[in-house]
């Protein structure tokens, strides 16, 4: 490979890598770019003069570099200063539908519009809360309030600011009411629109459609889970398996034509070609989505260095292909999809250029062609859960025990039935009842993948750097057994005595391999280890979490993996902020509940109860009011109770009696106390309760702001009287009531105590050591850039 396009592929890799971390002022703008290009050219050729040359090429590497930063840099600063530009209003526009989120118990759609005359089309996230239901290319006009990018964030969990911007998503909104004044369908929307009358009374309609079309706005969310809790959920994604299963199926229907075709028309590179052209017919069909382009991009440039005869190692090759794709679009290097799918392309490259499947004979010969497709399946899963294992784990924060049988199953009924036969249907809209058959056999495959539902095993953040250490270890051992000194064949005997499976090593495994191998996998195992010990070291005796769950509060107290969780957040038709938020912290956390208090009956502070109890049965619940949230064990939060867990004194300062139903005023108050820091909690208690239990409080260290930073708490007698050091206030951005309220955050400045807003820095945690405490936020001043707190200086 010529050094400078190696140099420039690597380049552009690593500067897309650093979108992933570098905060928004240390972005490289076009101008900087070019800057710092002429300086380094002119310090290259002066060097270059004085016979300098070792050091002028350094300079040369370093000039491609930082072009390759200043151009994925533009994408970033170019999509943030478009961002910037949005405010809150209202207004009308006129809008084409380009992406269908969810069409089931709500509707949310990404639409391309332009917000201003003469500037360009920008794509915004709707809630779509129309009567009417949208549907791709369609042109509506509506009347929509706006607002600039924002999202919830905790620690480990998924960033949807960074969602929106891999999308290129600019604004969000919502959308009441809108009249459709046109559409501009092409032959894909005609097609889906066809195949969603055919298949309308179908089970499995919404899993036909997304094999299909690449659309799963209809897909069931019971399939969904089946498929998402056994790892099997990337069939359902059209990418890499899809786009070569069609360039397969193209390239055996130009065998079979060839058969009948005369000698002189036989060309060996013409179904290869045809089965180029089927997979490009298929990603259109499946509306070229992310995943879908990013195949059939890397298959169009592997195809085009085929044509030109350039011969490339597989790395090398993989290297050219992820700089393409980069190239195209820096963004992708938010995508989650994206990792996944680079991840499991080199995890594949590593394992069959280090295990390859011809390394195994059966009696001393390759294995029967006849069998070798059907151990080829097996080889590959048995390496994907070798290598690629780690990665699911650190992005889903689990795995399934039978993921591995499940994909063996899945993955050839996928392949080999399902998606030819939908391919089939679609293209001959359902002739021969191809749709009935299809559904048909998704039904059964997917009642097959649920026979290993049910055994998905979350991991905490801790055990998952342990097991990425076990299996880089494994790996290690494992290429270390077979490419060994002094190999000896491998026997294993079978039924009949004289057939053994072998394993023939005809030469070994080169010194400079050998070495990466060891240092690679030695040096993910130990910075794994590392990582995981000082995480242990630093934990502090006991922490206070303010989750960020949008408008509400979830307060969660932790020590030695223990926890006491105050108030759950929000719920609604189909959701709640426990299963968004609550509960996937806790399991990447590994925390284990004891108790849940209940500050009061208002939704944003007990929506979730069920939820938690669910998750949690033997819970204690712990309130102020007596309405049944389905608990198991409950006591009352009366004034003058006290209870002490694992060395932390509880004591409930308000209300003095049970109520039917806890309102602001009932709210359960606690100050929490472990002999040396205090913790106030006060719900959504109203000035006039605080004057009744601040007589019995001195300092305070840290005070939870009361009803979420509303006018009506957070009086001036209970800060006189606790002093805290640091307010913590729970709020969601852009809230109607436009909490916290400006008189709050005076008064609080007035007696200057530091203020936290889980709006501006998402999830804040308050660790307590023996001798100090300190404060951590999602969100910091030197967070990605995507992370960015957006439109601050309109609020």
């Amino acid at each position: 490979m010529p050094f400078t396009v190696f140099m420039f592929a690597t380049s552009m890799i690593v500067a897309s890598l650093s979108l992933l971390f570098l905060p928004n002022f240390m972005l490289i703008s076009g101008k900087q770019m070019l800057l710092g290009n002429l300086v380094l050219t002119l310090i290259a050729v002066c060097f270059y003069w004085g016979k300098k040359f070792s050091v002028s090429r350094v300079i040369v590497r370093l000039n491609i570099l930082i072009v390759a930063l200043g151009y994925a840099h533009s994408s970033a600063l170019d999509l943030l200063s478009q961002v910037e530009k949005i405010q809150v209003k209202k207004q009308s526009i006129v809008f084409t539908i380009e992406e269908i989120l969810h069409q089931q118990t709500y509707q949310t759609v990404i639409v391309r519009t332009v917000l201003k005359e003469g500037e360009k089309a920008q794509r915004i996230f709707l809630n779509w809360k129309a009567k009417e239901r949208p549907f791709l290319g369609e042109r509506w006009q509506g009347e929509v309030s706006l607002r600039p990018l924002s999202a919830r964030l905790n620690f480990g969990g998924f960033d949807r600011q960074q969602w929106y911007f891999s999308k290129g998503v600019i604004a969000t909104g919502t959308l009441k009411s809108a009249v459709k004044i046109g559409d501009d369908f092409s032959w894909r929307e005609k097609k889906l629109q066809q195949a969603l009358k055919q298949t309308e009374n179908l089970s499995s309609q919404g899993l036909l459609i997304a094999l299909a079309f690449g659309e799963r706005a209809w897909l069931d969310n019971t399939i969904w889970q089946v498929y998402r809790q056994t790892n099997t959920a990337h069939l359902i994604a059209i990418s890499g398996l899809h786009i070569g299963l069609a360039m397969g199926i193209g390239f055996l229907l130009m065998r079979i034509v060839q058969f009948f075709l005369p000698t002189k028309f036989i060309s060996p590179s013409v179904p290869f070609l045809f089965g180029v052209m089927f997979a490009l017919f298929y990603a259109n069909l499946a509306g070229a989505s992310i995943p879908t382009f990013r195949a059939i991009s890397a298959l169009m440039f592997v195809f085009g260095i085929q044509m030109f005869r350039r011969y490339y190692s597989a790395f090398q090759l993989f290297i050219l292909v992820v700089a393409f794709l980069l190239l195209n679009d820096p963004l992708m290097s938010l995508s989650m999809s994206f990792w996944l799918s680079i991840g499991a392309v080199f995890c594949l490259i590593v394992w069959y250029r280090y295990v390859p499947l011809s390394l195994f004979q059966w009696r001393y010969r390759p294995f029967p062609q006849k069998v070798r497709w059907i151990l080829g399946i097996l080889h590959l899963q048995i390496g994907l859960l070798l290598l690629f294992t780690p990665l699911q784990i650190f992005l889903f924060n689990g795995i399934s025990l039978n993921s591995f049988v499940a994909n063996l199953v899945a993955v050839p009924l996928y392949s080999f039935f399902l998606v030819p036969l939908i391919l089939f249907a679609a293209l001959t809209n359902g002739a021969f009842s191809s749709w009935q058959l299809a559904n048909g056999f998704a039904e059964g495959v997917t009642q097959t993948i649920a026979f290993f539902q049910g055994h998905w095993f979350s991991i905490t953040f801790d055990l998952s750097l342990i097991l990425t250490a076990l299996f880089s270890i494994l790996f290690l051992l494992l290429v270390h057994f077979i490419y060994r000194e002094k190999p000896q064949p491998l026997q294993i005997r079978t039924i009949k005595p004289t057939g053994f499976f072998t394993l023939n090593i005809n030469k070994s495994l080169p010194k400079v391999l050998k070495t990466q191998v060891i240092l690679i996998s030695t040096g993910v195992a130990i910075l794994s280890l590392l990582v995981v010990t000082i995480r242990q070291a630093q934990k502090p005796m006991w922490q206070l979490d303010t989750l960020d769950i949008g408008q509400g509060l979830a307060t969660l107290i932790v020590k030695n993996g223990r926890g006491i969780l105050y108030d759950t957040g929000a719920a609604w038709v189909g959701g709640s902020m426990a299963e968004l938020e609550i509960l996937p912290y806790l399991e990447r956390e590994g925390i284990v509940l004891d108790k849940v208090i209940l500050s009061h009956d208002d939704n944003d502070h007990s929506g979730g109860a069920k939820a938690i109890l669910n998750a949690f049965p033997n819970v204690v619940l712990i309130s102020s009011s007596e309405r049944n949230y389905g608990e198991n064990n409950r006591t009352s939060c009366i004034a003058g109770k006290i209870w002490k867990w694992q060395e932390i004194r509880f004591q409930v300062l308000s209300p003095k009696k049970k109520v039917n139903r806890a309102d602001n005023s009932d709210s359960c108050v606690i100050l929490v106390d472990d002999g040396n820091y205090r913790v106030l909690l006060t719900g959504d208690a109203d000035i006039q309760n605080e004057r009744f239990f601040t007589r019995t409080l001195g300092k305070i260290d840290v005070l939870q702001v009361g009803h979420h930073g509303s006018k009506t708490s957070t009086g001036e007698v209970l800060l006189s009287h606790t002093k805290p050091d640091l307010a913590i206030i729970s709020s969601g951005r852009w809230n109607p009531w436009k909490f916290p309220h400006h008189s709050v955050v005076e008064r609080l400045k007035r007696h200057q105590i530091a203020i936290e807003n889980t709006a501006i820095s998402g999830q804040i945690r308050v660790s307590f050591y023996q001798n100090e405490w300190k404060i951590d936020r999602a969100r910091m001043p030197f967070s990605p850039w995507y992370a960015y707190v957006i439109g601050l200086s309109t609020e």
